[in-house]
């Protein structure tokens, strides 16, 4: 609420100045747009600022009618950006500076659609610097990175402790769900085992952490092998599922039960039987067009199941490159999640090979589900392998390198988080740019530099992370930093 009210208090200053400055003898100057002369930018201020900057663009010939008005922020690979415009008066206009991407340096563009159809524009000659601030503050746990004995207990935010913090989802209402398992990782990582309050090595424990009432719950201790869980707010039955790592098992909890654990089966045919068994599960994903639950299996099926029922059906007999693994086999551990802004596209992680793919669930029925693979959409292993392309480099989606990456998570505005584990980093594409001009970023952390740090970009610090998640309303990133024991928060500006 603080950083509203101050941005009222600016939009209200700004529009007081930008009336007073039009003035006349009591008299508003307004001006109608002239076809007939170019719209010209003068200047604009301020020279820099962050999403919702109140943001003033002088020069001649806007039209103070804003019908057919708009402004851009341009980056650096042609990408238009909406402003919103609060009003013009034909030689100024007013707006906000909108929620733009990691690139820096903008265009300003001023363009009007005539009757016709036609654009015309006019460009300012200087470069806006647009100012992003992603900070990092721990919210459970204690880190003890050297600690090997590290138990999970439950408790208060502040007293609480977490053994092997692996991967994570939030309900609708916020409360975080922790899937904790011994993992490891390219860079030679290899996490303790789970422990229970008593310091006893167990499989897995289930945790849920209230954000609200500050308190973490071990819902269960020595749960079977469990991975990266996902929720369904299908309604009346709404809960977390977690895949058990191998065979027909998963995990529901009931958002009606209080979320009390129930060790489920799914139900095969003749056609899934041999596709579940001796196969495994990494991770699961709801799908919230269909109510379905999607997973992407060790050896590369794309499946999914009703939660109500249980059947499985088999959608792509194999979505993964047609190539060893980083470690000579042919499977791999791989995340998934649907995208919010076209919520039937599923991407998939997958850690062993470096690479980050998507398919259209909706568009399947005329594809050969023993040949198509979906897009490779991310990672130059797509083209020099898992081996050659691994490592870390930010750029163009098709020279990005990633290191053992796992866990991935969209924000509502369509950016996909990745835990990038074996470079201690959380990276970051904005999938609403076209494929040829999106990048991969580091949003936070310090590329292949392992360590605990709260803070800034330039400060904080990741030791393998393999888990992101973001709350009910897509705004916040939380990440389970697996080394370090804790659950951690991006506050992103």
């Amino acid at each position: 609420m603080k950083r509203f009210g101050i941005i009222f208090l600016c939009v209200s200053f700004f529009i007081g100045s930008w009336v007073s400055c039009t003035e006349d003898e009591g008299q508003t100057k307004f001006q109608a747009f002239d076809p007939s002369k170019p719209i010209e930018i003068g200047g604009f201020y301020p020279d820099s600022g962050g999403i919702a900057t109140p943001f003033i663009i002088e020069g001649s010939n806007f039209g103070s009618d804003t019908t057919d008005l708009k402004v851009f922020f341009e980056d650096t690979l042609g990408v238009k950006h909406l402003a919103g415009i609060v009003g013009s008066n034909g030689n100024k206009i007013y707006t906000m500076v909108p929620k733009l991407t990691y690139l820096k340096k903008m265009k300003i563009i001023v363009e009007r659609t005539l009757s016709n159809e036609e654009k015309v524009s006019g460009v300012a000659t200087d470069i806006f610097q647009y100012k992003t601030q992603t900070t990092v503050s721990t919210v459970v746990g204690r880190p003890e990175p050297d600690n090997n004995s590290s138990r999970t207990i439950g408790g208060d935010f502040t007293s609480a402790t977490l053994s092997v913090p692996f991967t994570i989802v939030l309900d609708d209402e916020d409360n975080i769900f922790i899937a904790e398992r011994f993992t490891n990782s390219p860079n030679g990582f290899s996490s303790q085992r789970a422990k229970d309050d008593k310091g006893n090595d167990v499989s897995s424990n289930l945790v849920m952490a209230d954000t609200k009432s500050q308190t973490v719950t071990v819902v269960q201790y020595n749960a079977n092998l469990t991975n990266a869980p996902t929720f369904s707010g299908e309604q009346g039955n709404e809960s977390v599922y977690m895949p058990v790592d191998d065979g027909l098992y998963y995990y529901q909890l009931p958002k009606s039960l209080s979320y009390a654990p129930r060790r489920r089966s799914l139900i095969t045919s003749p056609e899934t039987k041999d596709i579940i068994e001796g196969n495994w599960k990494y991770s699961f994903v709801a799908n919230k067009v269909d109510n379905m639950v999607y997973s992407v299996m060790w050896k590369g099926q794309l499946v999914r199941f009703n939660p109500s029922t249980r059947n499985v059906e088999l959608l792509l007999d194999n979505v993964l490159p047609n190539i060893p693994n980083y470690k000579g086999q042919s499977g791999c551990n791989t995340f998934c999640i649907f995208s919010p802004i076209n919520p039937n596209m599923l991407y998939f992680c997958m850690e062993d090979y470096n690479i980050i793919g998507r398919v259209d669930v909706s568009q399947l029925a005329d594809k050969d589900k023993t040949t198509y693979k979906g897009e490779y959409y991310a990672g130059k292993a797509i083209v020099e392998g898992p081996v050659n392309g691994s490592g870390w480099e930010d750029g163009l989606l098709e020279n990005a390198r990633f290191f053992g990456p796992k866990q991935i998570c969209f924000t509502e505005d369509g950016k996909l988080y990745i835990a990038d584990t074996g470079n201690h980093c959380i990276r970051v594409i904005d999938t609403t740019v076209p494929k040829d001009k999106a990048t991969v970023n580091t949003a936070i952390g310090l590329p292949q530099s392992p360590g605990y740090k709260d803070g800034g970009p330039e400060l904080a610090k990741f030791d393998n992370p393999c888990g992101v998640a973001v709350n009910s309303d897509g705004s916040i990133v939380y990440v389970a930093d697996t080394r370090n024991k804790v659950i951690r928060k991006l506050s992103i500006e």
